[in-house]
């Protein structure tokens, strides 16, 4: 990627194809459709906020203009709305509440699942310490994580307006703390830049667009849909109020497994500080927000601060299947199988001339080299897997892959009957 925040591309082929009425499922959200959806949904929702290249606009200004154009803000309008309801409208459908619920038992509710969160086993944090290149597999997960932490409180911000009690400014007190009190040292996604910088990775917002899973850009876009549709506000505090009361034990356990990856060298301030501040907000969050707006607003807020609660602990099991898959997977390049393959799709020329893409796997599969050489992309650092003719590499279902060629190459992709959910 450049050094441009706006260059983000869709794969306009892969978008005419979704089936717009047909939801995804939850299964559906580790798909090459919700990759490709969510993609999509990550522009229109960042039209609303200000990027500007760390570098100046100098010699960008069509691009910066494109962006946030006025042609482009109202296609932006009429796709929000049939984009979220296919990403997200099914995962109503896996959070089922039921029964009676008052302020009680939503307190009982919410800390039993924080309790739960807090002494849960961190798996990815696992699948970095045993990889067999955990500096890899750590950079990985950062580029996921910037999807949120070099923005980080932006979705925030759009609930600071209005007027809605003394709650609102108990927002404003945690969306403070992310910016840090006007610091911009202090500020949370300085910190987040630092990390990056001190690991070698870039700092530029999406300079890793192609390395994102489906399911943490499913995450990250749900609470910019919940911000931007107001009457999922308190959907937006459930959610909130449980991650924010979470994060502190899961911060200093990155601090720890990032240590032992990197050593001294990692500026681990971003981890540090989460692992204090959100101690504190945590507090803030449940007991000055989220029980105060339900003993106040009464049924309808209680039920959708539920929501956003078991909506939050959805993704965040996926994120860790979505992830953990991920950085599990090592491909290798192995002899091709020169037999019949009646599965088998068109061969496929590449070049250097061909945009550069990724995907996910929506079936087991095996991408063979017939002749030239390919280069396969799994991960946001390191060196690509070099796949020459006669060679092949199995791709299993969920993956991420992305393929190029220097020199050109002719692939044919064979997959099993299996597909992913959608």
């Amino acid at each position: 990627m450049n050094d441009t925040p706006y260059h983000r591309p869709l794969d306009a082929e892969r978008l005419s194809r979704i089936k717009w009425d047909q939801p995804l499922s939850e299964e559906g959200l580790l798909s090459d459709e919700s990759l490709v959806v969510n993609r999509l949904l990550m522009n229109i929702y960042e039209s609303d906020a200000l990027f500007l290249p760390s570098s100046g606009l100098a010699g960008k200004e069509k691009q910066f203009e494109e962006f946030y154009g006025r042609k482009a803000r109202l296609h932006s309008d009429i796709v929000r709305p049939v984009a979220e309801s296919y990403v997200f409208d099914s995962l109503g459908a896996d959070v089922r509440i039921n029964g009676r619920w008052d302020c009680d038992a939503l307190e009982a509710h919410v800390l039993a699942a924080i309790d739960e969160a807090v002494n849960d086993d961190r798996p990815a944090l696992r699948a970095i310490e045993q990889a067999a290149d955990p500096r890899r597999a750590a950079e990985m997960m950062i580029a996921q994580m910037a999807l949120d932490g070099l923005t980080e409180a932006t979705a925030m911000s759009q609930n600071l307006g209005g007027a809605y009690g003394p709650e609102q400014s108990e927002v404003f007190k945690i969306f403070i703390d992310e910016f840090g009190y006007g610091v911009f040292d202090a500020k949370h996604s300085t910190l987040f830049v630092e990390l990056c910088r001190s690991v070698g990775m870039s700092a530029e917002p999406h300079h890793y667009w192609f390395s994102y899973l489906p399911s943490w850009m499913a995450g990250n876009n749900y609470f910019y849909k919940v911000t931007k549709n107001r009457s999922e506000f308190f959907r937006y505090i459930g959610g909130m109020a449980f991650l924010e009361a979470t994060f502190a034990p899961s911060f200093a356990a990155m601090t720890k497994t990032f240590r032992a990856v990197y050593g001294d060298g990692i500026d681990t301030r971003y981890f540090d500080e989460h692992a204090h501040i959100d101690q504190h907000h945590g507090r803030m969050a449940v007991n000055d927000l989220l029980l105060p707006l339900a003993r106040k607003h009464g049924d309808f807020a209680i039920r959708e601060l539920l929501r956003g609660i078991e909506d939050v602990r959805a993704l965040g099991r996926l994120n860790d299947a979505d992830l953990v898959g991920q950085l599990t997977w090592r491909p290798e390049a192995v002899t091709a199988d020169t037999g019949s393959r009646d599965d088998r799709d068109d061969p496929r020329e590449i070049d250097s001339g061909t945009p550069f893409e990724t995907m996910v796997s929506d079936h087991d599969m095996t991408v063979s080299v017939l002749s030239g050489t390919a280069a396969l992309h799994w991960s946001a650092t390191g060196e690509p897997l070099e796949v020459t003719a006669g060679q092949a590499v199995r791709v299993p279902r969920g993956r991420l892959y992305g393929l190029r060629s220097e020199g050109g190459a002719t692939l044919a992709f064979t997959r099993s009957a299996t597909r992913a959910g959608s």
